[in-house]
C-alpha cells in the first residue's frame, strides 16, 4: 500500500514539476501576456497588425495550455478583420502550437458571412533544439463556407522543418536569441504550391520573426513580433 501511494504521490509531483517547467520555459503560459505581430508585403509595406493576448491558462494533468484570443486588423485604419481563440498547449517541456499561426488564412474572413471550419494538428517545438536537428510535419484543412455551401477547401502542409542556426534577431519588441527553422508550405492553389519559410523562434517567446520566399528565392512577405507585453 505504501508503495503505491508512494509512486502515486512521485506521478502527480513529476507532473506538477513538469507543468511548472512548462511555464518557466514559455512567457505564453502567463495570464495577460500580449504578443504583437504585423505583417508586411514584399515591398515592406504594414499590412496586418495581429494581437495575441493570453485570457487564462489551465493545467491538466502533466499539460499546460493557454487559452489566446487573437485579433487581426489592417495595418493602415485599423479595421478588424478577424478574430479567434486559439490554444497553447505545453506537455513535458515540449511546446505544440496551432498551425493556425503559421498559415495566411486571416483575411479569408473579412465577409462576415462566411464562415471558416479548420481542422488539423499542431507544430512542435522541443524544449532542447540543435543546429541540424529535424522537426516534425505538421498539416490542417480549411473549409470556407457561405451559409449551407462549400466555397472552398484547401490542404496546408508545413514540411522539411531543420534548424538552421542561432542567431540573436532584433525587432521593434526587443533582441532576443532565436534558433533560426527552415521549412516549406505546400497547399493547392491552381494545382500544388510549395514556398519557402524561414522562421526565427525563441523558446521563452514563439515566433519572433518569419520570412516566406517566392520560386525566385525573393522575400514574398514577413512577419516580426512588434510589441511584447509581460505581465
Amino acid at each position: 500500500m505504501f508503495r503505491f501511494t508512494a509512486l502515486l504521490f512521485f506521478g502527480s509531483l513529476c507532473s506538477a514539476l513538469q507543468a511548472q517547467t512548462c511555464s518557466e520555459m514559455f512567457d505564453s503560459f502567463r495570464k495577460g501576456v500580449i504578443f504583437e505581430y504585423t505583417s508586411y508585403d514584399k515591398k515592406n509595406r504594414a499590412q496586418t497588425i495581429s494581437t495575441h493576448r493570453i485570457n487564462s491558462v489551465e493545467r491538466i494533468k502533466d499539460t499546460l495550455i493557454a487559452h489566446a484570443d487573437v485579433t487581426i486588423k489592417q495595418a493602415k485604419g485599423g479595421k478588424e478583420i478577424h478574430n479567434y481563440s486559439m490554444p497553447l498547449k505545453c506537455h513535458q517541456g515540449v511546446l505544440f502550437m496551432s498551425m493556425r499561426s503559421f498559415v495566411p488564412i486571416g483575411q479569408m474572413s473579412e465577409n462576415p458571412e462566411v464562415q471558416l471550419e479548420i481542422k488539423g494538428g499542431d507544430l512542435t517545438f522541443p524544449n532542447k533544439l540543435k543546429i541540424g536537428q529535424t522537426l516534425p510535419n505538421a498539416e490542417m484543412e480549411v473549409t470556407m463556407r457561405m451559409g449551407k455551401v462549400q466555397m472552398m477547401k484547401n490542404r496546408y502542409l508545413i514540411k522539411d522543418r531543420r534548424v538552421e542556426a542561432e542567431e540573436t534577431i532584433t525587432t521593434p519588441a526587443g533582441s532576443f536569441n532565436c534558433y533560426k527553422i527552415s521549412y516549406n508550405l505546400e497547399y493547392q492553389l491552381f494545382g500544388l504550391q510549395t514556398m519557402r519559410n524561414e522562421m526565427w523562434y525563441a523558446p521563452p517567446v514563439g515566433t519572433v520573426k518569419s520570412v516566406s520566399f517566392n520560386g525566385k528565392g525573393e522575400v514574398e512577405s514577413r512577419m516580426e513580433l512588434t510589441q511584447y507585453i509581460k505581465k
